[in-house]
């Protein structure tokens, strides 16, 4: 096909002409375009300027020009960015959130909250980042106050306050107390919240008294409605029971004191060594009676193989130990108090009692008083008693010094020439009748050979 070379000519033409632009530059969120737009088309190579909004900004201008009919970016990384407000300021006893935004720049939030115990002064709690910055000043946080608190009737607070009308600050405690014969109702301190409030009402004072007492398994003795401070309550237990701690209580601020109660009188098992005795209870009730078996070679140390459960325990104690000692016989002495404690026997291993001895006897230690003990082989000692023998005189013979001894103790004597106690002996022992022999040395009986007349016969020696 073959087109006119007139007709050729227009279309190379037209393809080569520059091509206008039919619209204003475009609009921008962040940019505002510099001048005068109202025209239907702008030429090709014309250009627009523009200039960040109010929050905005960048380094130099951001410029587009018309190329090929379509508004193009001269510098496309130059862009309007928001403008950054800094740090928006700490507030003592307070922080802040970010609540709009990521960064401290145009358009950001932040919003002050005060620490417990403290409230802001004023209504405005946030700054905003705008054009020209920070709106607002940064807010103040005060402690919280809490208004002053009176004394109770009958009583008086305890603070550190200067002076009774002072304000009190967050955490703050005050103390109550009462005068002598009364007693708080309510609580004891309270303390300033948060809130500006107190933690609880101002308690009261009131007169110190306690009522009567519900005691079970016992009654009080003298009963009415009310008792006083320091009066004291005496109260009863029925049969079976015994006294709580004591037989009476006291009216105190705190109540009775201490409580009164009865308890169920109750014995635990004995434990009876050297028996055969295995209780078969965990506790045994008031008057129970319980029986007991001693092994080979014990005895039981009470009256009986039977012992009780009372209100002081097991009476008689049970209990098998070795075999009791009877009424000792002293010979020559007597116990002391005998009369009264004939009813001490038999008496157990290990119990001991004084005694005393007549004239001329004398305990082992020769003291005024002897101690005599049931041990397992008897009384002890076995001797309560010695004779308490003085040498102070020898009849035929020599005396030197005066001594005394006990039964049982001897002493050496010397007799004059042609004297001799009885056999010859030369030492006289202290017995229990005195001494032995009797301190006198009897004259020596000599026999001479000349003196013997043997008729019809005669006379032959020999050594015996």
């Amino acid at each position: 096909m073959r087109f006119p070379a007139k007709i050729l000519w227009l279309m190379l033409w037209t393809g080569c002409v520059a091509q206008d632009c039919v619209t204003p530059p475009p609009k921008k969120d962040r940019e505002v375009l510099q001048g005068s737009w109202s025209e239907q088309s702008y030429k090709e190579g014309t250009k627009a300027t523009y200039k960040c909004r109010p929050g905005f900004r960048t380094y130099g201008l951001i410029t587009v020009q018309c190329k090929e009919g379509q508004w193009v970016d001269l510098n496309p990384s130059k862009i309007c960015q928001k403008k950054p407000c800094g740090h928006p300021g700490d507030t003592p006893f307070g922080s802040f959130d970010l609540v709009t935004g990521d960064k401290f720049e145009y358009g950001a939030k932040v919003v002050y909250t005060c620490d417990e115990g403290y409230q802001m002064i004023g209504d405005i709690n946030f700054r905003e980042c705008e054009a020209d910055g920070w709106t607002n000043d940064v807010p103040l946080c005060e402690v919280v106050k809490c208004l002053p608190v009176t004394a109770p009737e009958n009583g008086r607070v305890v603070s550190s306050a200067f002076s009774p009308d002072q304000e009190y600050s967050f955490g703050q405690v005050i103390k109550f107390e009462c005068n002598p014969g009364f007693m708080l109702s309510g609580p004891k301190e309270i303390h300033c919240s948060d809130n500006g409030l107190w933690s609880g009402e101002k308690p009261g004072c009131m007169g110190i008294s306690c009522q009567r007492p519900e005691i079970p398994n016992g009654e009080p003795a003298n009963p009415k409605a009310t008792y006083k401070e320091n009066e004291r309550l005496q109260y009863k237990c029925y049969p079976g029971y015994s006294y709580g701690e004591r037989a009476e209580a006291v009216c105190t601020q705190s109540g009775w004191v201490p409580r009164p109660f009865c308890r169920e009188v109750t014995c635990d098992p004995p434990t009876i060594a050297n028996s055969h005795y295995i209780p078969d209870r965990t506790s045994y009730r008031l008057g129970h009676r319980l029986t007991y078996q001693c092994k080979s070679g014990f005895y039981h140390s009470a009256r009986g193989s039977t012992s009780e459960c009372t209100d002081i325990g097991w009476e008689p104690p049970p209990r098998c130990s070795f075999k009791p000692c009877e009424y000792p016989e002293i010979k020559h002495g007597d116990l002391y108090w005998a009369d009264r404690s004939i009813g001490n026997f038999p008496a157990a291993v290990g119990k001991s009692f004084h005694y005393s001895c007549d004239g001329n006897y004398v305990p082992p230690t020769r003291d005024d008083w002897g101690r005599i003990t049931c041990t397992t082989d008897g009384w002890s000692p076995k001797v309560p008693c010695l004779r308490k023998c003085i040498f102070n005189y020898l009849e035929n013979g020599y005396y030197t010094r005066e001594q005394r001894v006990l039964q049982g103790e001897s002493i050496k004597v010397t007799c004059h020439p042609g004297y001799s106690l009885p056999n010859q002996q030369t030492t006289m022992t202290c017995t229990e009748n005195g001494w032995s022999p009797p301190p006198k040395c009897n004259h020596l009986v000599t026999c001479l050979k000349s003196d013997i007349e043997v008729e019809n016969g005669f006379l032959s020696e020999s050594e015996l």
